[in-house]
Parts: C-alpha cells; sequence; structure tokens
C-alpha cells in the first residue's frame, strides 16, 4: 500500500473588507448602481493590498432585502458595478459574501458573526491571525474579533460613530481615516 502526501500550500492573507462606508461611500440601504460611489484613493489602496499578495474579500450584511427595500438581484447589480469601477484600477475581488437577512431573523451569517468570514476562510485557505477586516461599524469590528483577524477601523461612513466607543473592544483596533491609509499596514516585502 502507497501513501501519496499531499502537497504543503501555504495559507493565504486576506484583506476582508465591508463595503458600504469602506468600499464604497456610506449610503443607507443603498439598492441602486447611480448610487455607488468610490471612496478618494480606494481604488490604488486596494491594488496595493492585492499586489502584496492579499485576498479581498467583501463582508457585507445587506438588511434591506430582510426589510422588503431591495432585492437580492439589486444587490448583484450593485456588485457586478463595484467589480466592474474597481476593475478600471486592477483590482479583483476574490468574493463577496453577504447576509440578506433581516437583523430579528437570528441568521448565524450576520455580522458580528464570524461565519461569512470563516466561510471565506475555508473556501479560499486564508489565515485568519494573517487577515485583516477593514470596516466602519461596531459589527466589522466585533466580527473580525470573532473570528481572530485584525479589526481596522476607518473613520469613513460610520466609522467616526464606532470610534467613540472604541476601548470596549478586548483587542487592540488599528484606526485609520480612510482606506487610502490603511496601506501603511501592508508589511514591507
Amino acid at each position: 500500500m502507497t501513501t501519496t502526501l499531499t502537497p504543503y500550500t501555504q495559507l493565504q492573507k486576506a484583506l476582508f473588507l465591508d463595503r458600504d462606508g469602506v468600499v464604497i461611500k456610506y449610503v443607507p440601504y443603498l439598492s441602486k448602481v447611480e448610487q455607488v460611489e468610490l471612496p478618494l484613493g480606494a481604488g490604488e489602496a486596494l491594488k496595493r493590498w492585492q499586489d502584496a499578495g492579499y485576498l479581498l474579500i467583501i463582508i457585507t450584511n445587506q438588511a434591506g432585502v430582510g426589510r422588503g427595500y431591495h432585492t437580492l438581484e439589486d444587490v448583484e447589480k450593485v456588485h457586478n458595478h463595484i467589480i466592474e469601477e474597481y476593475g478600471k484600477f486592477g483590482v479583483t475581488f476574490t468574493d463577496i459574501f453577504i447576509c440578506p437577512h433581516h437583523p430579528q431573523d437570528n441568521c448565524l451569517c450576520r455580522k458580528p458573526a464570524p461565519k461569512m468570514i470563516i466561510d471565506a476562510s475555508k473556501k479560499h485557505g486564508a489565515s485568519l491571525s494573517q487577515s485583516l477586516f477593514v470596516g466602519d461599524a461596531p459589527s466589522d469590528v466585533q466580527c473580525a474579533i470573532n473570528a481572530e483577524c485584525q479589526p481596522v477601523l476607518v473613520l469613513t461612513g460610520r466609522g467616526k460613530e464606532t470610534l467613540q466607543n472604541i476601548a470596549q473592544y478586548s483587542r487592540k483596533v488599528e484606526i485609520f481615516d480612510s482606506l487610502q491609509d490603511t496601506v501603511k499596514l501592508i508589511p514591507s516585502p
């Protein structure tokens, strides 16, 4: 009997990203392509993260679907537009994970639950301990902590409100003015 060894594959690093207020400017319950606006310098910043070897994965709660404000098809159109706009900078998103549920549905995927990040890390072979999650809301920071990856708060979207309660978190949170500024965290080669 012969044993076949599986070749060692190193886990990837991922940059998990909240959508509204981070990847695009914050618009409550955004549902139309025309509402999408990229933050200043975000395309260049994500290209630098990508070039540094990070998978770019969006992790987003979209309760507007569960509330009946818009449909999953609307969300898909918005995501396709985001992919197209960032593509102009050479940015490729590895995946997009969404929770479409109403907050009262008590689903397992809604942030701050870590399920979407954990599922994404398993699907794409990402090391959570070497990954970061950039968000603007308390649910993003807590989700990163729950998933045991590095929380990064940007002061765009709802970030300034979140900053007021930053002391409540059990882990150090990196804080930046914008997604553009997070490139300071990219390790030197």
